[in-house]
């Protein structure tokens, strides 16, 4: 077959050769093709693929179902091939079976050139080839993303990314429209956007100003409606800063039409004729919308060196080490990335996928040797057979051909004689143009450590660990997420709310990232919301817990996340003798951090924002009740604890709690607050007494005492110039602010 085979990923799966159209077979060989594709050139184990094409439940004779189907697909993209020859488009290895299908063989791959060529275009003013650029991309899609593997997990993330870029390619186009003053074109577009996703605010604030602008201002009003109602009814929540700035500007009858963006007007001579500017070049191989890379400025810069090196004859090895989720492999991709530019060839390996368990390297020496997988990737016709000794002067002789770059993820998972190898050859190659890579989480693995400190004193290993993201930082990923429509409207992201979402993330650039893939006010504050893929993150560092460490994280979930040994034994989730033990092992999970003081006050433990919220998402409405109720009782016995604390957690007891208790606790805390001079606090406390009190009696002395706390506040207000009390009462931070006032 002479022509290139041509993917089509936006919709079902359809794949061409030249003008013909091949027939893919039944559902489950499409479904396989799909998820080679989706790999994007790298090799997947047999095992893999059966557990993914069976959703971790592949029936006896799945392997074999595999290679029937995988045979059936290199006869139908490779018709010309030999039987039993070597493939070139559908291949096999030691790591797994390879579909080499390059990015720009995709539809995917250029609807999100088009895209990203459309955002430089309407930034150089160029709208009318803005706008023919977006919509030729838009035009590729036949359907939903992946629609083959709609209802499989491998695809999930794929299918979210793909359809996350459609809405934001729609957005920008309604943006162009607007530019170019076509406002009921603009309207019809986002009216579609609004109706795929009916909770984006961007696509609301878009249609409403489209409608606004074509003369239709009361239809925008209407709309405003529409969108506020579903927020509160569906999530709770009110719409963000850009739809409400959008419905004050239409009340007001201000809201003017944006002005085109205009390139600057070229230099030209008299008389000349300026021409027209030139279409910018695409880039070579853009397979995703890069995925911005902050944070990482010295490692790169120091990778840089290290590549130097490289291209001048010198191994190098390079040990990119942190939590899950701190961007090794981003910050891999970079470095291979890079390397391409200055023509290394580069190799993946991922350990745990392609490499084998220490009973199969036993058997199978050969094949497993470290660089041995890497060496039938780049040289099949290497023979890998014999003493390390003999296999690195192979090596040796074919790397000082081309410069290589190596990169090996996860090694933490690698076998005892894969790393035991590994070793060997680090002490065995030197004086040849390579850089190997290596990512590995931080782990009390006595064999990886000592791996590692071998690397570090034989091959003088570059240790690049990855810390956390800084608050300056994640307002540089905040800025470059931003789109077009948010600068036209003035949408810059602030300092306090990249604070705000380091504080959430912890500082983790996988999960800060997930979070900013929500909508703006479902990423931190009162309407925040959990994405799926931080759900599980965070269950799958939960399974690593017994259920006596999860009984505690219940606990302290519902108090509020700081852990109060007194509290924890007073509602029986903890003994005091396993208090160390069950802390530790929270700890190990990152479950659990230590504060530590500051003006000489003690340290504390702390759930994370997110495992708390996980927590509680998780509990059922039964047992949070329970845990408020425990909770509630046991301070109740335990000295100097405020009855607001006490009243917080009653109130959230629901049904397990008489109402005459309520109202007697919330009088309580309504008297302690006014004693503390605490007295917009005092004044909520006495607003829920009076609502809950049945005796009239009792509710009408409740608002008296509400009402003389509110003139105390005002009063004190007026002498000192700012409010006195607290935002939350000391030692509680339940999330739960008591039920609204409402009359009796």
């Amino acid at each position: 077959m002479s022509d290139r085979v041509m993917f089509g990923l936006l919709g079902p799966l359809e794949a061409w050769s030249g003008e013909a159209r091949l027939d893919l077979g039944p559902p489950k060989r499409r479904l396989l093709l799909t998820r080679l594709l989706v790999e994007d050139g790298h090799p997947v184990s047999a095992d893999r693929l059966c557990d993914d094409l069976w959703e971790g439940s592949p029936p006896a004779g799945a392997v074999s179902s595999v290679h029937s189907h995988i045979s059936r697909l290199r006869a139908v993209l490779e018709p010309g091939r030999a039987r039993r020859g070597q493939g070139t488009v559908l291949v096999s290895g030691p790591a797994g079976y390879t579909l080499n299908a390059p990015p720009e063989t995709r539809d995917s791959t250029r609807f999100e050139e088009s895209v990203t060529h459309a955002r430089e275009l309407l930034s150089q003013g160029r709208l009318e080839d803005a706008r023919h650029e977006v919509e030729s991309g838009l035009g590729l899609w036949r359907g939903a993303a992946l629609a083959d593997a709609a209802n499989h997990a491998f695809a999930a993330r794929e299918i979210s990314r793909l359809e996350e870029i459609r809405m934001a390619a729609g957005e920008l186009n309604a943006t162009v429209l607007l530019q170019q003053r076509e406002y009921d074109r603009a309207a019809l577009i986002a009216e579609e956007l609004t109706t795929r996703s009916p909770l984006r605010e961007a696509a609301w604030a878009l249609l409403m100003r489209a409608l606004y602008l074509a003369g239709r201002p009361a239809e925008a009003l209407r709309r405003y409606e529409t969108i506020r109602t579903l927020l509160a009814d569906e999530l709770g929540a009110v719409p963000g800063p850009e739809l409400s700035g959008v419905h004050v500007a239409v009340l007001r009858q201000d809201l003017p039409a944006p002005e085109p963006v205009r390139p600057p007007a070229p230099q030209a001579s008299p008389g000349a004729r300026a021409a027209p500017p030139a279409r910018p070049a695409r880039p070579a191989r853009p397979s995703v919308i890069a995925r911005p890379l902050v944070g990482r400025a010295g490692e790169v810069a120091r990778y840089e060196e290290l590549l130097g090196d490289a291209a001048e004859g010198r191994t190098r090895w390079v040990l990119l080490s942190g939590e899950s989720g701190s961007g090794k492999t981003r910050l891999a991709e970079e470095f291979a990335s890079r390397a391409a530019d200055l023509a290394f060839r580069v190799v993946w390996v991922r350990c745990g996928i392609d490499t084998a368990s220490d009973e199969e390297e036993e058997a199978e020496n050969d094949r497993f040797n470290p660089l041995g997988q890497l060496l039938s990737a780049l040289y099949p016709q290497i023979r890998v057979e014999g003493e390390p000794e003999a296999i690195a002067r192979d090596l040796a002789e074919r790397l000082a051909r081309q410069p290589t770059i190596c990169l090996i993820e996860d090694l933490h998972r690698a076998g005892r004689r894969f790393r035991r190898l590994l070793g060997m050859y680090a002490t065995l190659l030197r004086d040849v143009p390579l850089v190997v890579v290596c990512t590995t989480q931080d782990t009390d693995d006595v064999g990886l450590r000592e791996l590692l400190a071998l690397l570090v004193r034989q091959s003088r290993a570059t240790l690049l660990p990855l810390g956390p993201l800084t608050v300056e930082d994640v307002h540089e990923l905040m800025r470059l997420r931003s789109t077009p429509f948010d600068e036209l409207m003035g949408s810059e992201p602030r300092e306090l709310e990249a604070a705000a979402l380091h504080r959430r993330g912890e500082g983790n650039p996988f999960l800060i990232t997930e979070i900013l893939e929500l909508p703006g006010d479902q990423r931190t504050g009162s309407g925040a919301r959990l994405p799926a893929s931080v759900i599980r993150v965070l269950r799958a560092r939960m399974d690593q817990l017994d259920q006596r460490v999860l009984k505690m994280l219940e606990a302290l979930a519902v108090t509020g996340g700081e852990l109060d040994p007194e509290l924890l034994v007073g509602i029986r989730a903890i003994t005091r003798e396993e208090l160390l033990s069950l802390i530790d092992a929270a700890v190990i999970a990152r479950m659990l951090d230590w504060e530590e003081g500051a003006d000489g006050r003690m340290g504390r433990y702390l759930m994370p924002e997110l495992a708390r919220e996980v927590v509680l998402h998780d509990l059922t409405p039964a047992r949070r009740q329970m845990l408020h109720a425990a909770a509630a009782r046991a301070l109740g016995e335990l000295p100097h604890r405020h009855p607001a604390q006490i009243s917080r957690h009653l109130m959230a007891a629901g049904p397990l709690v008489a109402r005459d208790d309520l109202v007697a606790a919330a009088l309580r805390a309504g008297e302690r607050c006014a004693d503390d001079e605490q007295h917009g606090e005092a004044a909520v406390w006495f607003d829920h007494a009076a609502a809950l009190a049945d005796d009239p009696a009792v509710q009408a002395e409740a608002r008296r005492a509400a009402e003389a706390a509110r003139r105390r506040l005002a009063q004190a207000q007026q002498g000192i110039g700012h409010p006195c009390d607290p935002a939350g009462m000391p030692g509680d931070d339940s999330g739960w602010a008591g039920p609204e006032p409402r009359v009796s």
